[in-house]
């Protein structure tokens, strides 16, 4: 029988909340990816970012992924090396629970 525990390894964190800081700056490291959510029966949109010496991977609600758009275009490679400033939010979960949100605050193009 064959070990998938490496392949089957989420690789980073999420980013959250907790991660962001006034004006703390995350680099898009790679091309974004639809990744189906099978708990929630839909698609979601990773972007792997990084801060520093950390790495994360972003699951971008269709309004950050509209504000990125927005400001870099639809192809997600040309994304890649743009930086992504965050700000949080409170907001009410569907079991009524609340929790902070993240929302993208400011694109900055690649040099």
């Amino acid at each position: 029988m064959a070990d998938i525990s490496e392949y089957t390894k989420q690789q980073g964190t999420f980013l959250k909340a907790e991660h962001i800081t006034p004006d703390k700056k995350f680099v898009i490291t790679g091309e974004a990816e639809m990744v189906h959510n099978e708990k929630w029966s839909k698609d979601d949109l990773h972007v792997p970012l990084s801060s520093a010496e950390e790495t994360f991977t972003f699951n971008c609600s269709k309004t950050n992924a509209r504000i990125i758009k927005e400001a870099l275009g639809d192809d997600t490679k040309g994304w890649i090396e743009s930086v992504l400033v965050f700000e949080t939010y409170k907001t009410k979960t569907s079991e009524g629970k609340m929790v902070d949100a993240l929302n993208v605050k400011e694109v900055i193009k690649k040099a």
